[in-house]
């Protein structure tokens, strides 16, 4: 059946049964991935999805319902469901459908220059990748992964209260991971690419970037356990950002689950640090002109020059609060419920570069990778201990690769312990960015 009709029908037949306002979230979406190995197509899967959900209001309380098939035994089921859901309720909490806003920013999240790209050319750039790694370095023993993927899809609000709204997006993403050998050890590499056209898929350059990681690892030793100063690398700061994103929620918040509930003001880090939620970065892999109650989303920023400005916001939890939604209510698929989740959550750059974030550090380790981050920290209590690889750092130099050593800290501590932060911001295959920062001191737990 077609969505419109559909829908008609469904708001109708809702309507007979009690439901005063009425809503439907809509999801179309494909995915192609290739998997290559050893210049061979492993794996190649094509999936399409759909799925459309409903929420009808009763008195103050909303019912929940969804469906992959849109039919009239669909509607009746959708109904239903959302009826019995609104019975079971026992939770006071407020809920609402959403008038909508006056404007929507037009965000940017469709390539058509990604159009109807051939599947052979896809399986040429995966199979150039692995071929180009392997013609680097001899010492190239196999691949724990080397793979392209297209996705595209498209989803919509439509609402009793006259809310239509509807946004469609791409993306190409490619990435290889060498593994090399060297006396009886694997040292593994990754290189990638997030691009709106093939102009933008270098698979040398991707090729490259995971050879050269992987072979800078070889010789990796432990360093005396101690205090060193630390510099955290972007993609490895992503990775703890990441980890701890989840106390900056309202919702978090009001269950008790996050330490910076009634903070608001306070300061909770170093100065130099701003952390901002940006629905309309360009290029961003979480940008959106609205969430998924309708709501526009803005620019918000959490951290500003170290104070808690606000925390994230969605209509029920923003209305507990007394406060105005900042358009980050969100489902984790078409048949979840909403909950407060980011978009393009990052720590704004700062102006040195990586060489001068080491300059002064006498002796201390830079950091580039975190293990065990969801066994090895506590996202509420913000204690973490966690293995680590990096490097050296000798009178400001980056000297040689460390391994097998722990770091053991505390986030909120770290933040506040932050003494510079770098201008090489990233986002690593990810919505989450971080520049590279300087640290007073972690504990190291090494030899």
């Amino acid at each position: 059946m077609e969505l419109k009709i559909f829908v008609d029908q469904l708001f109708a037949e809702a309507k007979k049964v009690g439901f005063v306002e009425c809503e439907v979230y809509y999801v179309d979406r494909e995915s192609l991935s290739i998997n290559v190995y050893k210049e061979e197509v492993e794996k190649y899967n094509l999936n399409t999805s759909y799925g459309l959900s409903f929420r009808g209001k009763m008195g103050d309380r909303i019912g929940y319902s969804y469906t992959e098939i849109l039919d009239e035994e669909a509607i009746h089921m959708l109904v239903n469901k959302a009826k019995e859901n609104v019975l079971a309720i026992e939770s006071d909490d407020i809920q609402f459908i959403y008038d909508g806003d006056k404007e929507y920013k037009d965000v940017s999240t469709y390539s058509e220059s990604l159009e109807n790209i051939a599947a052979d050319k896809l399986i040429q750039i995966a199979l150039d990748m692995e071929k180009e790694a392997k013609a680097l370095n001899s010492k190239v023993e196999s691949f724990a992964g080397c793979a392209v993927a297209y996705s595209s899809g498209k989803y919509g609000i439509i609402n009793t209260k006259g809310l239509n709204l509807h946004n469609k997006s791409n993306l190409l993403s490619a990435y290889v991971c060498p593994i090399i050998k060297e006396d009886e050890k694997m040292y593994d590499g990754f290189g990638y690419v997030i691009a709106k056209s093939l102009d933008e898929v270098n698979p040398k350059k991707i090729a490259e970037d995971a050879v050269n990681e992987a072979l800078s690892k070889i010789g990796g030793k432990a360093i005396p356990s101690g205090n060193y100063p630390i510099v955290i690398k972007n993609e490895a700061m992503v990775s703890m950002l990441s980890t701890f994103a989840g106390i900056f929620s309202s919702d978090a918040a009001q269950k008790g689950l996050s330490l910076l509930k009634g903070k608001e003001g306070e300061e909770i880090a170093s100065s130099v640090i701003n952390l901002v939620d940006d629905p309309h970065l360009k290029d961003g892999l979480a940008s959106v002109a609205f969430d998924d109650e309708g709501v526009a989303t803005l620019k918000t920023y959490l951290i500003k020059d170290g104070k808690l400005e606000t925390l994230l916001y969605n209509l029920k939890t923003a209305n507990k609060a007394g406060v105005k939604s900042t358009g980050n209510g969100f489902k984790n698929s078409y048949a979840s419920s909403i909950s407060v989740s980011p978009t393009n959550f990052y720590i704004e750059k700062g102006n040195k570069d990586f060489e001068q974030l080491l300059a002064n550090i006498d002796k201390g380790l830079i950091i580039t990778d975190f293990a065990g981050l969801h066994s090895g920290a506590n996202a509420i209590t913000g204690e973490f201990s966690l293995a680590v690889n990096g490097f050296y750092i000798e009178n400001g130099k980056k000297t040689f690769p460390v391994e097998q050593v722990t770091a053991s800290g505390n986030f909120f501590n770290l933040l506040k312990d932050i003494e510079e932060v770098g201008n090489d911001l990233k986002f690593p295959m990810s919505s989450v960015g971080s520049p590279s920062i300087k640290v007073k001191s972690l504990a190291i737990a090494g030899e």
